[in-house]
């Protein structure tokens, strides 16, 4: 999930129920069960997959280290990659619908000047706009320069502004799949993510098919969206499961335990909602609906460190992240050039033990 600083703050709930927005399986005609499928290469999979997951953790360790940037996150044990990304949910318009700019040369510019600052990581999905943020990542950085990593999502169909249906029938996945390697340009997604599992389909069958196009050379990495520590547990044992997009911040601990198994099995962790829905950067925003303020203890914690270092509350959120966690990649998201600059800043943000402290103690693990 993409997130906005100042006053490009999202307040997009991207199927979260609790916000409201429609949460339902798409109707379709059923089909046959797919049964296990892929189990052959699941299980080969399997094998590699704590060698490379060690791997990925063990380039990644030392990111409390003091000063300077941290060190990069090996993706799946195979990519290379900056851990502040960027993610393209702030290039589309309000409720994920449509396109942010009325002329598409500033989300062009705006993704150029990602990379061109170091990003290596762009985070995008088939539903943004729809296809909008797709077509934007291909027409913008196409062909890829070596490094970049891009990473997609599938599994839910959009019917208009904040309407989601989740879709995770094997036919309905390969289709999306073979849909955004068109849109991207590309021969093969180096991370595709399901967006969310459909309860209506074996997780099974729905895993079975990614790894079925990661043997066909269709996908190069498999990663799951908005997932509990059970899930991703029994998830490993039917495919290679190299992300989690889980929402999580300084105030959002309730995936502390996902978090925890991704960095115990290396797994990259690729938290939504990094600046808490728009309430940690200090202005609310107004794509869609206004957040919540920012409780006043965490608005002075966060007020008082960013004062002591030059930066915006949301910077320090942003720092936050990357210190709490070698397996924390956060990918804000942004329209505005400034912002981009102020997010990737972040990165050159060192936190002392004391203040790490005091923003530790914000947040507690809930449920």
């Amino acid at each position: 999930m993409d997130a906005q600083t100042n006053s490009d703050a999202a307040a997009n709930p991207e199927l979260a129920g609790e916000h409201g927005v429609r949460r339902e399986p798409y109707a379709t005609e059923p089909t046959a069960a797919a049964g296990q499928t892929g189990a052959g290469a699941a299980a080969g999979a399997r094998a590699a997959d704590g060698a490379r997951a060690a791997d990925g953790a063990r380039a990644a360790d030392g990111a409390r280290a003091a000063g300077g940037t941290r060190p990069d996150f090996v993706l799946g044990g195979t990519l290379t990659v900056r851990r502040l990304g960027f993610g393209t949910g702030g290039l589309v318009g309000p409720g994920y619908w449509g396109p942010r700019h009325a002329d598409p040369a500033r989300s062009l510019a705006l993704l150029r000047r990602a990379v061109d600052r170091g990003v290596t990581l762009i985070d995008t999905a088939d539903n943004y706009g729809p296809d909008v943020a797709e077509e934007l990542v291909a027409r913008a950085l196409h062909p890829y320069p070596a490094g970049v990593v891009i990473a997609t999502k599938g599994g839910v169909v959009r019917t208009g502004p904040d309407v989601w249906h989740v879709a995770g029938r094997p036919e309905h996945l390969r289709a999306m799949c073979d849909a955004s390697l068109r849109r991207l340009r590309t021969d093969t997604i180096d991370l595709y993510q399901l967006h969310r599992l459909d309860p209506d389909v074996p997780m099974a069958e729905q895993l079975g098919t990614l790894v079925e196009l990661q043997q066909a050379g269709k996908i190069r990495h498999i990663g799951l969206d908005s997932i509990d520590a059970a899930e991703l547990a029994r998830a490993r044992e039917l495919a290679p499961i190299a992300s989690v997009q889980n929402r999580y911040n300084v105030l959002d601990r309730a995936s502390e335990d996902v978090l925890e198994l991704c960095e115990r099995t290396g797994t990259a962790f690729l938290p939504w909602f990094p600046l808490g829905h728009g309430t940690l950067t200090g202005a609310p925003g107004t794509r869609t609906a206004t957040p919540s303020p920012t409780p006043p203890p965490a608005a002075d914690a966060l007020t008082t460190i960013a004062a002591a270092h030059g930066a915006t509350t949301g910077q320090i959120a942003l720092a936050w992240l990357l210190h709490r966690s070698p397996a924390l990649l956060p990918t804000p998201g942004t329209g505005s050039p400034d912002h981009l600059d102020e997010n990737l800043a972040a990165d050159r943000i060192a936190l002392t033990e004391a203040e790490l402290g005091l923003l530790d103690a914000l947040g507690a693990p809930v449920g």
